[in-house]
């Protein structure tokens, strides 16, 4: 009973750890991109300010971003490690959240936590328009107003019960209603302003 018990509590420690953001972010040069990914951004780094290559490591997982900025938008591209497209994310301010949007967002911190401070927040687009990647990312980038997938949220939340501080992940559909959330280590918040 005792080493069942033990292979319980080990099993739920790791059920645990698994779910933290704990995202390992490296820069990287541009030929270390996935070669189909790369080719796009051949065709917009005249028109783009500070393009910058990642990798990035989160448990077994590894994918590549391009950060940049361009009509004073920050824009991340993140693509799987074959290169293929997962998401575009642009960071915004609270403001540029629509009203009865964010009203649904606060409604779900004001009913779960006592306090909350906005670290970073992004809108996310997801491709599910059947457009190939090369013509989405178009679409984004000329059309950065078009009705986003998803918010990603980066905040430090006060629990009611325990009152203790933490760093957490949270992703709301785009109207607001709260899709999942994860804790984010101190170590992969590092990179998480650009």
């Amino acid at each position: 009973m005792k080493k069942f018990n033990i292979l319980l509590i080990f099993f739920y420690c790791s059920m645990s750890f698994s779910q933290v953001k704990n995202e390992k972010e490296e820069r990287i040069e541009a030929s270390e991109f996935p070669e189909n990914a790369i080719v796009y951004f051949n065709t917009i780094e005249n028109k783009v300010k500070y393009l910058k290559f990642y990798k990035e490591t989160d448990g077994s997982k590894s994918s590549y971003e391009a950060k940049f900025k361009l009509n004073k938008l920050i824009y991340s591209i993140e693509f799987d490690s074959l290169g293929k497209l997962e998401d575009i994310e642009i960071v915004i301010n609270i403001k540029q959240i629509p009203e009865t949007v964010l009203k649904n967002i606060m409604a779900y911190f004001n009913t779960e936590y006592k306090k909350i401070k906005f670290i970073k927040i992004q809108k996310q687009y997801i491709n599910t328009i059947e457009k190939s990647d090369p013509e989405f990312i178009n679409y984004v980038i000329n059309s950065p107003n078009a009705i986003n997938t998803h918010f990603e949220i980066i905040a430090e939340i006060e629990t009611k019960e325990e009152r203790t501080r933490v760093q957490k992940e949270f992703t709301f559909k785009n109207t607001g209603t709260f899709e999942k959330s994860r804790p984010v280590s101190s170590s992969s918040y590092d990179y998480v302003l650009y």
